[in-house]
């Protein structure tokens, strides 16, 4: 039976409620076996870099709604400090979504909304305040909305209050913006003496209590001694601000089974549902900014997951297994990347720096087909057809070079946009024994879209990405850039401007490789084309005239190029073609019989037909002796034809006389 297929869109999935969220939808969708893709931009959409940020969300355009059974969406994070326009794109993106769409604690067009209970943190906040330090008098820094969140949270305290006698006035309810600004204005009024200082304030977010917090102790009014100061989310932030936040972990995890369980009554009707278990889990985070003596298992668990070390035991195999910022820095990867001479070989470095991405159980770089080409940047989607450069496998002992990056003599991987990742395919037939997890991110330059990268994992050891990844990545859009730009300069110095051919410079650096690595008992072909009457053609009716004339030619030439075959434009009125392999005369005389039959349909269109002589000459390729000998074979062969033409002429001119 097919295996069902849940896509989740979120953003910056190391930010504590993408990274809750997501760990809730994968650990229901292991036990359900339902494949997951995450796809998701990797920072903020408070991101100040707008070029940057563009090219981040391009990434929501490969989404094809087809491919999966249902949908997640988190509106929260992509409505940061109120920015809306990632929202609006999405919702009008989904509006032709024909499948079952869940949002979380937002509402999202008209689909289904399924919100965390925040309405028991807050009571049990507020229980903890009154029952562990005796608080009774309460300030409460709230939203600037009356959403359904911010409802709950002040119900929780509010009636926990109220359990406990404990009155409190309406103008001790203080709306907030859920950010720092919130905090800061707040403590502003403590400091100016507009409102007296409470016992404590119970701030509906981390970021407002850390605002509020920073605020009062730069104008020596100090957290917990005069004032306890409580946030919500027990981000980052709150954990190793000085003091730590004392904060409450959101159940956005069990709001992610919860939306999968919905999907799963809907797409899977007839199966068993599973409740969400948390009975061991701790959610109260304790700081310093309660009064309490600090949990260094709470505050110092983000210095141990995400920050830098200086020293390492390199030798223990385990380290090489959680690759951490400063090790990532000090591999040189983006050195390394960026001193790339070609795509080719910068594309193998990053298949070598894989490494740094454990644990992983595959890896793919999709490039547009045209990445290279700086003529044809992309800005909105991608590419009707991918390139799949990279394929990268945990554990195969095959050279990667030569089976796991595909690009170059022939050798590229192609696949329709549409499918998003080939290995979709290979999923549905089983070749993944068990269900797996699927990030898609965005590989671009600015607001260039280059393509996307996936990291794949099975289920039962995931991986969810962060900061590591992320600045992986950096790296990567920098060396492709780089790439890009070495690539646009030699192709610049390799290919003749008018035409796009390559030049004679091309030619020889193409050709040099091909006879290099060409298999025994190979021949070579060339084949010279020399355009009739080009001087006469731009003293009688122009240079414009005869431009159009070698552009119909140069045409001509391309449609008998086969792959992995040369295409030239010698100087002026000269083209050549040559390739290394197993050729027959046959073949030959249909590429001079194709060249002539396209001349033949195209003059039919133009003003002022197009002639041109062809020979060819075909030999046992002498890796000693190049090409130049079957180059001079078939020029003569051209001039054989040229003066057959000329005499044919002649006769055909007497004869009229």
């Amino acid at each position: 039976m097919k295996r069902k297929r849940i896509c989740l869109v979120t953003i910056a999935p190391e930010a504590e409620y993408s990274r809750r969220v997501i760990s809730g939808v994968l650990s229901q969708c292991k036990i359900y076996g339902y494949d997951v893709v995450i796809v998701s931009a990797l920072v903020s959409v408070c991101n100040y870099y707008k070029n940057y940020l563009d090219g981040e969300l391009n990434i929501y355009k490969i989404i094809n709604f087809d491919l999966f059974d249902g949908f997640i969406i988190t509106p929260i994070p992509m409505t940061e400090d109120s920015n809306m326009f990632l929202y609006e794109s999405l919702l009008k993106q989904f509006k032709s979504c024909s499948k079952p769409v869940v949002s979380l604690d937002k509402e999202f067009g008209d689909f289904p909304v399924i919100y965390t209970d925040d309405k028991t943190p807050f009571k049990k906040i507020t229980e903890h305040l009154i029952r562990k330090h005796g608080c009774r008098d309460f300030d409460i820094l709230s939203g600037s909305d009356e959403s359904p969140l911010t409802k709950m949270r002040l119900e929780g305290i509010l009636e926990t209050l109220a359990e406990n006698n404990i009155q409190i006035f309406e103008n001790r309810i203080v709306k907030g913006d859920y950010w720092y600004s919130g905090g800061e204005r707040l403590a502003n009024r403590y400091i100016t003496g507009e409102l007296d200082l409470p016992d404590a304030v119970i701030c509906l977010s981390d970021h407002m209590a850390i605002g509020l917090v920073s605020r009062l102790e730069k104008n020596n009014i100090h957290v917990p001694e005069d004032v306890i100061v409580t946030g919500f989310g027990a981000v980052r932030e709150a954990a190793i601000n000085t003091p730590p936040i004392t904060s409450f972990v959101p159940y956005q995890a069990k709001t992610g089974v919860e939306a999968v369980n919905y999907l799963r009554s809907i797409i899977d009707p007839a199966a068993s549902v599973i409740p969400f278990d948390d009975e061991d889990e701790n959610y109260l985070k304790v700081g310093a900014s309660c009064g309490c003596d600090e949990d260094f298992s709470y505050t110092r668990a983000y210095f141990h997951d995400e920050q830098c070390g200086i020293k390492y035991n390199y030798d223990d195999t385990d380290v090489w297994n959680h690759i951490n910022m400063t090790m990532l820095q000090e591999s040189y990867m983006a050195e390394l990347l960026t001193g790339a001479e070609t795509p080719k070989i910068c594309l193998g470095k990053i298949y070598e720096s894989k490494y740094l991405i454990k644990p992983y159980k595959r890896f793919y770089i999709c490039l547009n087909d045209n990445w290279l080409n700086t003529d044809c940047d992309i800005t909105e989607g991608y590419s009707e057809k991918m390139l799949l450069a990279v394929s990268a496998e945990s554990g195969s002992k095959l050279h990667g070079w030569d089976n796991h990056v595909f690009i170059g003599e022939g050798r590229e991987r192609y696949f329709l946009s549409r499918e998003m990742l080939p290995a979709f395919d290979e999923d549905q037939k089983e070749q993944f024994k068990e269900p797996q997890v699927f990030y898609f991110t965005p590989i671009h330059f600015g607001n260039v879209s280059l393509g996307y990268a996936v990291l794949q994992n099975d289920l039962s050891d995931p991986c969810c990405i962060g900061e590591v990844f992320r600045n992986y990545l950096r790296n990567i859009n920098n060396a492709l850039e780089m790439s890009r730009a070495k690539y646009r300069s030699t192709y610049l110095a390799e290919h003749d401007s008018m035409t796009g051919l390559k030049n004679r410079r091309g030619m020889e650096n193409a050709l040099e490789f091909k006879i290099k690595t060409a298999a025994e008992n190979s021949k070579i072909f060339a084949i010279v084309i020399d355009m009739d009457g080009l001087k006469k053609r731009n003293d009688n009716h122009g240079h414009s005239e005869g431009d159009n004339g070698i552009m119909l030619v140069a045409k001509a030439v391309r449609c008998i190029t086969g792959d992995g075959e040369v295409c030239v434009r010698g100087g002026g009125d000269e083209f050549f073609v040559l390739g290394v392999g197993d050729y027959t005369e046959h073949q030959m005389r249909e590429k001079l019989s194709q060249f002539r039959g396209y001349l033949e349909t195209a003059n039919e269109t133009m003003n002022i037909p197009v002639e041109a002589s062809i020979g060819y000459a075909l030999k046992p390729l002498d890796k000693k002796e190049g090409f130049q000998v079957v180059l001079d074979k078939a020029d003569v062969k051209m001039y054989e034809d040229k003066r057959s033409k000329k005499s044919t002429s002649s006769v055909k001119t007497e004869a009229k006389k």
